[in-house]
């Protein structure tokens, strides 16, 4: 027995997959199963801001003392 176990993320409702020429004349059993959001993600890229925001945000004093620390989940 071979098996080839493969994660993708659907976009449309077709999905084609590319298998060994071993596979070819033989019996296969396919299965196709959603993954739980709670199962390991594989690595996400890390959101970076556009470029175009660079250098466009001016902190204009004490953010975290603006509001009471209990907004903030802090205590003092």
């Amino acid at each position: 027995m071979q098996i080839q176990r493969t994660i993708q993320t659907l976009d449309t409702p077709r999905l084609v997959i590319d298998l060994p020429t071993s596979f070819v004349n033989q019996r296969v059993e396919i299965l196709v199963i959603t993954l739980d959001d709670n199962e390991p993600q594989l690595a996400q890229k890390r959101r970076v801001p556009p470029p175009q925001f660079a250098g466009r945000v001016k902190e204009l004093g004490d953010v975290l003392s603006s509001v009471p620390c209990e907004d903030w989940g802090q205590q003092e």
